[in-house]
């Protein structure tokens, strides 16, 4: 029963409180949502420091397109003339295609959303505010979602299409607060006339599923198909990856024998979570049936599914399968990307073979595919491994010239190698130069320090 595994989560209500029985002034409203916007814009712009963790935050975990070179100017232009024409699709469409251009549109559509509040003889409807939810969702300002959630209802808008909520959920699921999504979906939703759909169900099954919940994801399923909707391929896809990803590979497929079974077929994304499990698990064998089965039904393997492999067939120390697979991706038109050759370079470190991993090297810079910091780790370890701290050394000074800083395990990889080697000197050199630069020493470091020192006879002065 879904209420043994998944309860009401105490901390959300959608319904005023006796304590909040009246949302704030529309006045209060603009002002707080002032102060996020400025608050946000100052945050982009911390974003751009090295290291920063925002910068990882919007670029690696839900990146964005770049900006159109338009002044906010013309932007306030251009909505004022949909604005005089009064269409309400156009102008969502617009303020949703804007939404898109980049991080920093998201205060320039609040601002043209409250040009829209003030017009005459139009408004905003549930398009409208789904729009600006999804901007508070990829701000992280779930809070202010609520409060658009709240301005909505206190309008006198019915909530009875589903996709109001898909923004809530989704930047609840994003914040891992995931107890708080199911509460909407099964209790909420109804309670305020609205009846969730597939997309509400797939949100919140992905979101259980990335925290690893896969028992209470597939609770989710149950009680979507009781409530008369059939799982889609996403739905279950979704399911899939989730068992892959906690080594659960036979009920991932069973999964696709109950997809097949209702007359739908497994797409590429669904081959490759396949492939990237059976080969997390060293199954590289099965995993190579299922890419011809997905060649047969016609679908194109990725760089991400040829990379997947290639790691597979490394891990097992099948470096020349490896390499050939590589030849097989450019023959069937499939470029391989810097995690196609970081992945070769990183299984040819770990068999030895270093001379024919910066031949890779080569071969990678001249098809015009940059190395990342990985590549340049991965390289700097096989060296100190080989006991070549020299050429270890170079290639932290090409590493830091292409503008990838070192970390602490490209410090703590070179320190044991030159400790290792008893050249204890320009291990203590690496050790203060990490610290000038903001890089905090670990216990390994400490340690492999250390026990260097100890051999010599020496001390960290």
């Amino acid at each position: 029963m879904m209420s043994s595994t998944i309860s009401p989560a105490p901390l959300l209500s959608l319904s005023p409180s006796p304590s909040q029985s009246h949302l704030p002034s529309p006045f209060a409203f603009r002002r707080g949502l002032c102060l996020v916007c400025h608050s946000f814009s100052q945050s982009e712009s911390q974003a751009d420091k090295p290291n920063s963790w925002r910068q990882l935050h919007w670029k690696e975990k839900r990146p964005r397109r770049k900006a159109n070179a338009i002044s906010d100017k013309e932007v306030v232009h251009q909505f004022d003339q949909l604005l005089a024409a009064k269409n309400l699709y156009q102008i969502n469409q617009y303020l949703k295609d804007y939404a898109k251009t980049s991080n920093n549109s998201y205060p320039t559509v609040f601002s043209l959303f409250t040009r829209l509040t003030q017009a005459e003889g139009i408004g905003p409807n549930e398009y409208t505010y789904a729009i600006l939810m999804d901007c508070c969702a990829r701000m992280n300002q779930v809070n202010l979602m609520f409060g658009f959630l709240g301005r909505f209802l206190k309008e006198g808008h019915s909530v009875n299409n589903a996709m109001i909520f898909s923004p809530i959920l989704k930047g609840l699921c994003w914040e891992k607060r995931t107890g708080e999504a199911a509460t909407i979906v099964l209790y909420k939703m109804a309670k305020l006339g609205c009846i969730p759909d597939v997309v509400s169900y797939s949100i919140l099954i992905n979101g259980l599923s990335k925290d690893g919940e896969i028992d209470k994801a597939m609770d989710i399923v149950d009680v979507m198909i009781s409530k008369g909707y059939d799982p889609d391929v996403i739905t279950y896809s979704i399911l899939i990856n989730g068992l892959c990803k906690k080594g659960e590979i036979q009920k991932a497929m069973d999964i696709v024998d109950v997809m097949i079974s209702k007359g739908l077929e497994p797409n590429v994304v669904t081959y490759s979570t396949l492939i990237d499990g059976l080969c997390k698990k060293g199954e590289i064998e099965r995993a190579l049936n299922f890419l011809d089965v997905m060649i047969s039904k016609g679908y194109n393997p990725d760089a991400i599914t040829y990379s997947t492999l290639i790691d597979g067939l490394c891990k097992k120390g099948e470096i020349e399968k490896a390499m050939d697979f590589v030849d097989v991706m450019i023959s069937k038109g499939c470029d391989p990307d810097v995690i196609t050759y970081s992945t070769l370079i990183t299984g040819l470190c770990k068999n030895g073979e270093t001379e024919r991993a910066l031949n890779i090297l080569d071969v990678m810079i001249s098809k015009g595919c940059e190395p990342n910091g990985v590549t340049y780790n991965t390289l700097i370890d096989g060296l100190c491994k080989k006991g070549e701290t020299k050429r270890a050394l170079n290639f932290l000074d090409v590493m830091i010239s292409k503008g990838h800083e070192p970390d602490v395990v490209t410090y703590g990889t070179l320190i044991d190698g030159l400790c290792k080697k008893g050249e204890i000197t320009k291990a203590k050199e690496l050790f203060f130069e990490m610290i000038s630069k903001g890089v905090d020493p670990d216990a390994m470091i400490y340690c492999t320090l250390i026990e260097g020192l100890c051999k010599e006879g020496g001390e960290i002065e």
